[in-house]
Formats: C-alpha cells, structure tokens, sequence
C-alpha cells in the first residue's frame, strides 16, 4: 500500500495547504505513524515547505472518523494518475506544466490577497470615523462602567466597541467586540503584526505584551499605580503576540492562564520574561483582587527580574 500511495502523490501539487492536510489525514489514516516519512517527503516538494509545520500538523491529524486513503486515490486521478503496476510517475513535463501552474496560483492569490486587504483597510478607516467616544457593556463587564471607547452603532440596537489595528503607523484593519464579548475582524484584513498600542513614553519606559484589550487596560491602571513608563502592545491572539514580540524585540509579556495551556506556551516561545497570573487573564486578576494587590503582584514579579 505504501508504493501505491507513494505513487498516487507523486501526481498531486503539495503546494496547497487545504490539499496538503487532507492527503496528511488519508495517509495517517491507512499507515498510521509509519506514514509521517512518506507524507513529509511529498510535502518538500513544495516551495512553501517548513519541517517543523509539517510535524505539528501531523500530531493534529486524528486517525479516527477523518479523510481516508479513499480521497488520496481520487484526488491523485483528477491529475492523472492511474493504479496501474504502482511505479508510475508523471513525466518531466507534466511536472514543469504543475509547477508553472502552482506559481500562477500563488502570484493570483497573493494579488487577491492583497486588494482584500486594501479594502478591509479603507473599511477600518470608514468604520473609525462612524464612531463616537461612548460607554459599553463591553467595558462595563470588564471593570470600566465609566469608560469610554470608540463605538460603532450598527442600528438603533446593535452596537460594536471598535479597537483599530495597526502595523506601524498605517491601519489594517479592527476588532470589533459586541455587548456580549464576541470579537470578530473585517473579512480579508491583515491580523499578523497588528497590534493597538498604550503607551506613557519616557525614559526607563518597558515595552509589554498582552493578548486582549481589557488585559492591556488593566494592565495600564496598574502601571499608572505603580508609576512606571510603559508602551503595552496589545495583539488580540496568541499567535500574534510572539509575531509582534519578535517585530519590536525586548520587553516582558503578560500571559493568559487558560486551560489550554497556550497562553503560556506562547509567552515561553518570545523568549522574554513573562508574568502569568494564578488563573484567567490578567483583566481577571484585576477584577477580582483589586489594582492594589495586582500592581503589588507586578512590582514583586519586575524585583526578581532584576535580582
């Protein structure tokens, strides 16, 4: 079965991701753990190829109720492979013919990708200037009844607190965050190395790292408190804090306590020094034990840094 696999992949382009992962699911669904070599040795084949995406996707797949070698087979005849003896292989030129093709795809789609993000900027900026500075129920649950943000009336009903995201100086897009806590983005915006930045500059000021705004904002109050110059950059994920850390470099992150465990394995791959709270984010800590004992709580954490 190996040789027929093999065989079968020698005709699909590895250069799409959606394709790359479902032939990853079919192969470990048949091989097992014995199909990593087979899967990753088709995914070099691809200009986009990364060693250690590769093994982290393949952790993920599950073996159970998922794709099967079926959709591998029917997926490698709609490029032209037949099972034959299981040593076929696509000629040298339908190969060149693939990769011509695989390159105009991607030239497509970055150019897509592109204009989706222009407008998704453009939407940002309209969007921004429909806002007024108002209170919401957003701020209200998180510890800021008297707060004020930028809100976005949707209709008479609806309203959406709306925090723009940048890169730099230039907007790319917004978080847009209901009366509930349900956060979305604008379709197509760019979100890697966007940040919303809080700052009080000066000398000795410390650059911070967060995942959400209502952490950034209580991670604000307590600085103030403690009298500190700060630049906090908030990155709306996970993900996006390590990419944003590596872009500025230096500083400390403020990690998320969740379930999951990524907030901390996060913080852990910037390399910085970071403070996780006993449970929840931040904000959570905030709310629930005072500015006081959260701003004595930094000021202890930043004293053994120093030591």
């Amino acid at each position: 079965m190996t040789a027929k696999i093999e065989s079968a992949l020698s005709f699909i382009p590895a250069d799409h991701r959606e394709t790359w992962v479902a032939m990853g699911m079919a192969i470990k669904s048949e091989l097992g753990e014995a199909g990593f070599d087979v899967w990753d040795a088709w995914s070099r084949t691809a200009d986009n190829y990364n060693p250690r995406s590769s093994l982290a996707s393949w952790r993920s797949f599950k073996t159970v109720g998922g794709i099967t070698a079926g959709t591998l087979f029917h997926e490698a005849r709609s490029h032209g492979w037949r099972d034959t003896s299981g040593s076929e292989r696509p000629s040298a030129e339908l190969l060149q013919a693939r990769r011509r093709a695989a390159e105009a795809r991607a030239t497509a789609e970055g150019q897509a990708r592109e204009k989706a993000q222009q407008q998704a900027a453009s939407k940002a900026a309209w969007i921004l200037g429909q806002c007024k500075p108002e209170q919401h129920a957003y701020l209200h649950s998180k510890g800021w009844p008297d707060a004020l943000g930028q809100v976005w009336w949707l209709d008479a009903e609806n309203n959406l607190l709306c925090i723009p995201m940048r890169i730099g100086p230039n907007l790319v897009g917004i978080q847009m965050i209901d009366r509930t806590g349900a956060k979305k983005y604008l379709q197509g915006q760019r979100t890697s190395g966007a940040e919303y930045v809080i700052s009080n500059p000066g000398r000795g000021a410390l650059d911070w790292y967060v995942e959400g705004y209502a952490t950034g904002l209580s991670l604000r109050d307590c600085l103030q408190a403690l009298k500190l110059r700060y630049v906090i950059h908030i990155t709306f994920s996970a993900g996006n804090l390590v990419r944003v850390a590596e872009l500025c470099g230096g500083g400390v992150v403020v990690a998320d306590n969740d379930a999951s465990g990524t907030g901390e394995r996060m913080a852990q791959k910037t390399g910085l020094p970071y403070f996780m709270p006993p449970e929840g984010d931040f904000n959570d800590m905030h709310k629930a034990h005072g500015r006081l004992r959260a701003s004595q709580a930094l000021r202890n954490w930043l004293a053994g840094l120093k030591k």
